[in-house]
């Protein structure tokens, strides 16, 4: 495993957003869209391919804006953060640290529920979803009948475990 300079600002970009992301439960935009920049601008000196940076941007852009508009597992934040990492690794590896964030992303929600004591509120939310869907009420007004009692799990870590396992994890060149 070779390391070279988009190791470095990733590393920066990570540390910074889970420190944020804990803290201040937002990832800054004084952080990420710098690393954006850098990111595409360092691909053609440092990525195998000279289009990596903007390449990881899109994708990441694409997976991300889905799973915050459709999904609401991300918020903005994290969007604009594996943006950020995207640009900086390119779209193999943005994109299988996504899916190993994804996959981090429940039993870790589970621990800080844990730690919080609000297991049992997750329970009662997941039989009222069933039943909503059951009922076929519509989403927006089930949703809206728990806003503001859900607990927001800061998702930025599990991004960065995500991404960290994706560049330690040797992998077959996909293209």
């Amino acid at each position: 495993m070779v390391w070279d300079a988009r190791d470095v600002v990733m590393a920066g970009l990570l540390a910074i957003a889970c420190y944020t992301d804990i803290t201040t439960g937002k990832i800054k935009n004084w952080l990420t869209f710098p690393v954006m920049a850098v990111g595409v601008l360092l691909a053609p000196i440092a990525a195998p391919h000279w289009w990596d940076g903007a390449a990881g941007l899109l994708a990441a852009f694409g997976v991300g804006v889905g799973l915050w508009k459709f999904g609401g597992a991300y918020r903005p934040g994290d969007v604009k953060l594996v943006m950020a990492a995207g640009a900086v690794a390119g779209p193999e590896l943005i994109l299988r640290g996504m899916l190993i964030g994804f996959l981090l992303n429940f039993p870790f929600a589970l621990a800080v529920l844990a730690a919080k004591g609000r297991l049992g509120h997750f329970l009662r939310f997941c039989v009222a979803l069933v039943k909503a869907v059951a009922r076929r009420q519509p989403m927006k007004s089930f949703m809206a009948e728990w806003d503001g009692k859900t607990t927001v799990v800061p998702f930025g870590p599990v991004i960065a475990a995500g991404i960290v396992a994706a560049r330690l994890h040797e992998w077959p060149e996909l293209w």
